[in-house]
């Protein structure tokens, strides 16, 4: 029977609890467009000795006090193409999917639009999980999907050891872990404590379990941001 994310465990507990809880420590250089990174502000010439003299790459200072400047500077919020499209890439689940595809233009209006971090609020969040909950239903329901990502996982039972559980699921999104990405550890830890949290409600199901937790890993800052 086909699983429906309207009705996996507490959906809120999960998302709010891991959406900038497994963030990369990735960062993103900022160059003017269509400028290459470093390429010189300007030359004048001095007209007092008749000599060149080039004036170094000038850019504008961040304030360091300005939280918001600081984080424009390293990241953005993916917009809502990239998001289904990242959605995709990490579920195997196309956007032709009928499912999917009918969330996504339900959610498309309060998915973000716009790069800036300060852009972030709970709308764009919950859209964006909702819609991670509806790749995370087709992948599920789908075996040859499911196997390809998370080979020998099974959803149908609770999991009994939430910290394999939780590696499982980090690995078969996150990949094999590396330098850009913050400590993996760290993420399983945390996974694996709201795997115990979902586990411990009444009436918790395997497949309540896996919803909550892949829309959450889907909608976390790892893949939300870049």
């Amino acid at each position: 029977m086909r699983l429906t994310y309207k009705n996996f465990l507490l959906f809120g507990l999960i998302s709010s609890s891991l959406i900038f809880g497994a963030c990369s420590s990735k960062k993103v250089s900022k160059s003017t467009p269509g400028e290459a990174p470093g390429a010189a502000a300007g030359d004048q010439t001095g007209t007092e000795t008749g000599s060149n003299n080039t004036l170094e790459d000038e850019t504008d200072p961040v304030n360091s006090n300005d939280k918001v400047a600081v984080l424009s500077a390293s990241v953005g919020l993916l917009n809502f193409r990239q998001v289904a499209a990242t959605y995709q890439s990490l579920t195997g689940v196309t956007l032709s999917n009928a499912a999917v595809l009918a969330e996504y233009n339900k959610q498309i209006t309060s998915l973000p639009n716009d790069a800036a971090p300060a852009a972030i609020s709970a709308s764009k969040v919950s859209a964006a999980t909702k819609l991670a909950a509806q790749y995370c239903d087709i992948l599920a329901t789908t075996p040859a999907l499911l196997a390809a990502r998370m080979p020998n996982f099974t959803v149908t039972a609770v999991p009994t050891d939430s910290t394999a559980y939780a590696k499982t699921l980090l690995n078969g999104f996150y990949g094999a872990e590396h330098l850009l990405q913050g400590p993996r550890a760290t993420d399983i830890s945390s996974v694996a404590a709201t795997v115990d949290a979902l586990k411990g409600m009444t009436g918790a199901t395997g497949p309540g379990v896996f919803m909550a937790t892949c829309a959450g890993l889907l909608a976390s800052a790892e893949f939300f941001l870049y």
